[in-house]
């Protein structure tokens, strides 16, 4: 009796909590509609928040959708914090002329300001030798990002933990009219804030507008200004290139068969990756045990690199004050992958991360990300199963035990990035059919610059750099590509054909894939970020689609010159001249 009494317990607490939960889903959740912003940014990237903060500063009441708690895109909630800047230099044998790209691009000449400040506040506290800063992020979050938000006032409204649902759009007038956000918040009890389980676990419920056990939900609804006079500017900087995907927009993804086109194989791209913090603990810590299957893991690196170890733990590391590897110190990852030696660190090519655009667009009515998930979980376990592997072969005088997974300084408790890393995306097709291409931004050494664009916003350095997903058939100009020289991006980039009041930055610029690997990185997310702010806030003070405000170009680029360079110092000189005819 007594054991049959208690047995029915479990049984009677299941019931009585599923009541409660039916209950509670029986309210709808809260809506909130919001029709009174200028622009309103679909963010989560490091463009995102450089666009809201221009945007703000230009006049605009500014709202930014961001899917996370932590703004800054790549630096933070994906945890990159080593900033990628130009490294190479271009030699011309015949002139026997060498154009150092890395120097230029560092020029404060050519740099952000902001951008620049906060990187200089910040420094290389890790001492990795990737890069010049690298740092911890919500350090820099804290310190850097947050004042800033904070000193834009009202004219800044950060919707956090929000993701987009999907869009209204007007084909016949070119117009988005609505974007429709669903925004979580963790119920009490709920561990990190509900960054305790894995992204792949979780993403349904995030999309889902039903409150559940972890999340109550809120739906935001933003629409355009449609009252005499005014217009409202939605600007695309999603990851994710969400807004492009759920408005029927046209855009690319994957790699196209000739640079520039718009047809391709949209199941091949680049590698997505799940990046983490390790720690040097000065005794053993025990961990949980690690996950199964996971293969192919390995240092890949040439045989005779002396100490790979300490190679790829000072690559990106954090903080550090020895050379080499020593207690105290703080790692992250975000180490690739050979197919040539069949081994690697925690970079995922084994799927391309985003389904092919027919099952996008099914998913449409539904949307949940519009991600393969699969690969999205792949990418999880093999960041996890590096971790461990990486710690087992720690080299003495250290111990395996000594090697721990951070569980907290990225904001989660299971120690991965809240987001994955993402190096292409869905991207634009801009104004009549306009799509940047890897030839725009290369050429030979006496241009000094790729080709200087008459409707030239923003400023970039980096070779193109690809990260491909294994058995992909890549075009032969893939690997025919040149190192490119310090570019510039026009505002066509930042388009899009279909809607006139849909502007798009970073990842997501009407670009190829090759222009796109090229163009991803910290700084030129930042620079056009910043342009794309600029423009929105000008075309919704003057009652401006993109074409008008293209045909306005001389005026965007004065207000953009006052907050990040448009043109090329070298040597002292400025590319273009006044004098030089430039091209559309």
């Amino acid at each position: 009796m007594t054991f049959r009494r208690w047995s029915y317990a479990p049984a009677l607490f299941g019931i009585l909590h599923l009541f409660a939960l039916t209950a509670r889903s029986v309210e709808p959740p809260p809506r909130e509609t919001h029709g009174d912003f200028d622009v309103v940014i679909a963010g989560g990237t490091t463009a995102a928040f450089a666009a809201a903060l221009a945007s703000a500063d230009s006049g605009a009441r500014t709202a930014l959708i961001e899917p996370t708690d932590w703004v800054g895109g790549q630096i933070t909630a994906s945890a990159v914090p080593a900033i990628d800047e130009a490294w190479h230099k271009i030699t011309d044998p015949k002139m026997k002329k060498v154009l150092n790209v890395a120097t230029i691009a560092r020029d404060r000449a050519n740099m952000t300001p902001d951008f620049r400040a906060m990187l200089d506040a910040t420094g290389n506290p890790g001492r990795g030798w990737v890069s010049q800063y690298c740092f911890e992020p919500k350090k820099f979050l804290d310190a850097q990002l947050l004042p800033r938000e904070k000193a834009r006032g009202d004219k800044l409204v950060v919707f956090r933990e929000a993701v987009i649902k999907s869009v209204e759009a007007d084909a016949a007038s070119g117009r988005i009219t609505a974007i429709h956000a669903i925004r979580r918040i963790p119920r009490p009890g709920v561990a990190w804030g509900g960054y305790d389980r894995l992204l792949s676990l979780d993403l349904d419920d995030w999309y889902s507008p039903e409150p559940s056990d972890r999340f109550d939900k809120v739906l935001l609804t933003f629409r355009a200004d449609d009252r005499p006079g005014h217009r409202t500017v939605f600007l695309e900087a999603t990851e994710w290139g969400e807004v492009l995907a759920l408005s029927g927009a046209p855009y690319l993804q994957g790699v196209e068969a000739v640079d520039g086109g718009r047809e391709g194989d949209d199941t091949c791209g680049q590698a997505t990756v799940f990046d983490f913090i390790q720690r040097l603990n000065p005794t053993p810590v025990d961990e949980p045990p690690g996950p199964k299957g996971v293969e192919k893991l390995g240092f890949a690196l040439k045989p005779e690199q002396k100490d790979p170890w300490a190679h790829i733990w000072t690559y990106r590391r954090l903080k550090g004050k020895e050379a080499g590897p020593a207690v105290g110190d703080l790692s992250l990852q975000n180490w690739g992958y050979s197919d040539r030696m069949k081994e690697g660190g925690n970079d995922y090519p084994f799927g391309y991360l985003f389904p092919p655009r027919s099952a996008a667009a099914a998913e449409a009515k539904d949307w949940k990300g519009g991600l393969n998930r699969a690969v999205l979980a792949g990418a999880e376990q093999r960041a996890l199963g590096w971790h461990y592997w990486l710690k087992e072969h720690v080299p003495a005088p250290f111990v395996p035990g000594q090697v721990t997974l951070d569980r907290g300084l990225l904001g989660t408790g299971h120690g991965l990035a809240k987001l994955p890393y993402i190096r292409d995306t869905r991207r634009s097709i801009g104004l009549d059919g306009f799509i940047l291409k890897i030839s725009d931004l290369e050429g030979p050494v006496a241009n000094l610059t790729g080709k200087r664009f008459k409707d030239r916003i923003a400023l970039g350095a980096y070779p193109a750099d690809i990260h491909p997903v294994t058995g992909c058939d890549f075009p032969s100009y893939v690997h025919a590509h040149n190192d490119t020289l310090p570019f510039c991006i026009p505002f066509r980039a930042l388009t899009n054909e279909r809607y006139g009041n849909m502007m798009v930055a970073g990842k997501t610029m009407a670009q190829s894939f090759m222009a796109n690997s090229a163009t991803r990185l910290h700084p030129i997310e930042w620079s056009t970020g910043t342009a794309s702010g600029v423009i929105a806030a000008f075309m919704a003070r003057e009652n401006l689609d993109s074409r008008a405000a293209f045909g306005r170009i001389g005026e965007i680029q004065a207000l953009v010159r006052a907050k990040t360079p448009i043109d090329w110092t070298i040597d002292g000189k400025v590319y273009p001249t006044p004098d030089e005819a430039t091209e559309l």
